[in-house]
Parts: structure tokens; sequence; C-alpha cells
């Protein structure tokens, strides 16, 4: 079974790598994927910022918050809703890191004996 997360009419389904609002698939890089899947595979938990780029960047990385806020903030373009509809949600916590506003993903079915 794949993994889904919904924030609102967003689905993010972990296991085909697709982003879809409300059936429309929503073209992201690579890159774009890499940091929303590592959000999306924590949501509700906030991910620190070193974290973050070492994950979706590597350790060689893990101090460029400039990097991460610029990409952040081309995700939440992509990932925004229409005029007057809430966007989905990456919240900023100061100091700390980023966090998916989300449902965090059902876990794997246990396997049967």
């Amino acid at each position: 079974m794949d993994k889904l997360v919904r924030a609102g009419d967003l689905e993010i389904d972990l296991g085909r790598r697709l982003v879809r609002r409300r059936g429309e698939v929503i073209p992201l890089s690579r890159t774009e994927w890499l940091l929303l899947q590592y959000l999306a595979a924590n949501a509700g938990k906030v991910m620190r910022t070193a974290e973050i780029l070492n994950t979706v960047w590597g350790p060689e990385y893990g101090d460029d918050v400039q990097r991460l806020r610029v990409w952040v903030s081309r995700l939440r373009r992509k990932l925004g809703a229409s005029e007057g509809e809430s966007p989905v949600v990456i919240k900023t916590v100061q100091g700390i890191g980023y966090m998916l506003d989300a449902e965090p993903p059902p876990p794997a079915p246990a396997a049967s004996r």
C-alpha cells in the first residue's frame, strides 16, 4: 500500500512520488520533491534545519540555512492553493527548522507470519 499524506486539498503520494491538488499533478523538480518528501514523511514533526540540509543536499550543506530558505520558498509557491484558499502550510519554527502541517502517513501494515 502506498503512503499518502494529506494536507487540505493536497495529496502527497510518497510511494508513487506524486503530488496532486484536486486530482491535478503538481510538477516538482528533483530537489523540490526530495525536500517535500522528507517533510511529508515526518509530517506534524518539527524537523531541524541541519537535518533537512544533510538529508536533502548532503553533509557539506549542513550550515547553508539560506539555501534551505530559498527552496522552502519555491516549494511553498508551487504548493500554494488558488487565490482565496488556504495554502498547504510548511511552517517555519524560528531558530529550529520546518514542519509540514499535515497528517502523518499511516504506519506500514504489520507483516503476517
